[in-house]
């Protein structure tokens, strides 16, 4: 009997032991999870959050506010200075490039109103000397008197030939318009800077009806119009002119 009492109170010591363990714990649990739920960062938590950082403000320039100001500018008179109108340029002439009876070229132009260009001053090229009418045959001999024409050559002021200068023939023959434009040549029946135009197939009496002039490549006149006489001769049915630079 007595046996039994002492292990019943033997059992009794051992749940109460329990109990109280028990007791504490969840104490304990309860001031641990107060205190998470107060301080998250406390040490003993093991998901603290996350820290974030600090905002960064930047210092903002001050705008500060001013009364506009009139500005007033005395403006002077101002002179006018008279501005000279520029000299009109004669426009190109569209040219055909023909090729002559003895095999040099020339170019041919459509007939044009003349274009008048104003010349300040002494023009770079004169004729060499007068016009000289010769028989064609010298330079043509298979067309006898079936032709005529007119021929020459240009010159710079050491005496060369110069070739690529172009040539203006201008006017009347055998009651057609003539508007000619052709170039100095390399190479011609004439000498180096030859010129030839064709003027028809049979020789015509005419008087200063017909011109020459020279032209730089901009289409300015750079030496003075050379007017020339035909014949209705076949000892004379080739008109020669050669110009010369001067300056």
């Amino acid at each position: 009997m007595a046996q039994g009492n002492q292990n019943r109170k033997s059992s009794n010591i051992f749940w109460n032991i329990l109990t109280l363990f028990a007791l504490m714990s969840s104490v304990l649990i309860l001031i641990v999870q107060l205190t998470i739920f107060v301080n998250p960062f406390a040490i003993f938590n093991p998901f603290p959050p996350v820290e974030i950082p600090e905002l960064v403000v930047l210092p903002t320039s001050t705008v500060f506010e001013t009364e506009p100001t009139e500005v007033v500018l005395e403006s002077q008179p101002t002179a006018l200075i008279p501005t000279q109108k520029p000299a009109e340029i004669p426009t190109s002439i569209p040219t055909e490039v023909i090729e002559i009876q003895d095999g040099t070229l020339a170019i041919e132009t459509p007939v044009l109103p003349p274009t008048e260009t104003p010349f300040v001053g002494y023009y770079a090229f004169v004729i060499q000397n007068e016009p000289n009418a010769i028989n064609s045959t010298i330079f043509k001999v298979d067309l006898e008197c079936n032709w005529t024409g007119i021929a020459g050559q240009v010159f710079d002021l050491q005496g060369r030939p110069v070739k690529g200068i172009r040539v203006w023939l201008r006017g009347r023959f055998d009651n057609k318009d003539i508007d000619y434009l052709g170039l100095t040549l390399e190479s011609s029946p004439y000498g180096p800077s030859g010129f030839e135009f064709t003027l028809g197939e049979s020789p015509k009496n005419t008087k200063e009806s017909l011109y020459l002039q020279l032209l730089d490549q901009a289409g300015i006149p750079i030496s003075d119009r050379v007017y020339i006489d035909t014949f209705e001769d076949c000892e004379r049915n080739l008109i020669l002119v050669n110009f010369k630079q001067v300056r």
